[in-house]
């Protein structure tokens, strides 16, 4: 009979022991609740902001040094096709004087 009583206390203090928990837990849960409910949001801090100009100038800037490259490789591509033009033109007048100094004698 107290082996029989022993075993009830222990199994009623556990079953007390865990309507507290879920009583504590319920109770905490419903404080979280109000608390959520009762907060005012707002923005988002400076800290969080993303640097989106910075990276928008950053951008730009390669954009603005990528069509600068560009102009250059134009750039030297007419100036090589000159240079071609103007070989062609000097080629042409050397045999020109060629063919004169071979009339000439």
């Amino acid at each position: 009979r107290v082996d029989q009583l022993k075993y009830d206390v222990q199994h009623l203090q556990t079953a007390l022991r865990n309507f507290q928990h879920r009583r504590y837990i319920r109770e905490q849960q419903e404080r979280q609740r109000e608390e959520l409910l009762a907060r005012t949001f707002t923005t988002n801090d400076s800290d969080t902001t993303i640097p989106i100009d910075e990276t928008l100038q950053f951008n730009e800037s390669l954009q603005n040094a990528h069509r600068g490259m560009d102009d250059l490789i134009g750039s030297g591509t007419n100036i090589l096709q000159g240079l071609r033009d103007q070989r062609v033109t000097l080629k042409g007048t050397q045999k020109k004087i060629l063919d004169v100094a071979n009339t000439l004698g």
